[in-house]
């Protein structure tokens, strides 16, 4: 009781953060793609702030570049990612033009490796066992 006490403590202080890796695949989002979008300037912030409520959107951000933002979307199948790109990313207000780069195989995440469409342990943790 005690640990959980001082852990609400932390995470209302913002001291702490959780963050939670995934396999999407495990979870039926097979289609993974690298968005890159050249928006009018005046729209970066309103485009991005529109793309990054977006449920398949897991990464957004502004750049620098040719492109102004960058997003990471996850779709069930590539029939879901056309009609997410063609229909909602496209009709994004500002939105000059737009890449899509699909992911062909998934090896690393944030901080852990993957294999097929689970979440591998680190050797170091298998060899401490």
């Amino acid at each position: 009781m005690r640990a959980s006490r001082r852990l609400d403590a932390l995470l209302q202080h913002r001291v702490v953060h959780i963050d939670v890796e995934i396999a999407a695949a495990a979870l039926g989002y097979h289609a993974r793609a690298n968005l890159w979008l050249r928006v009018h300037p005046s729209a970066v912030k309103s485009a991005g702030r529109t793309l990054a409520q977006e449920p398949e959107v897991a990464f957004a951000a502004a750049i620098s570049g040719p492109w102004n933002i960058h997003a990471v979307a996850h779709c069930r199948d590539l029939d879901e990612l056309f009609e997410f790109t063609t229909d909602r990313v496209g009709s994004l207000t500002g939105l000059q033009s737009m890449e899509v780069s699909p992911v062909l195989k998934h090896v690393k995440q944030a901080g852990t490796l993957l294999y097929d469409d689970r979440l591998v342990e680190p050797t170091s943790a298998r060899a401490r066992r």
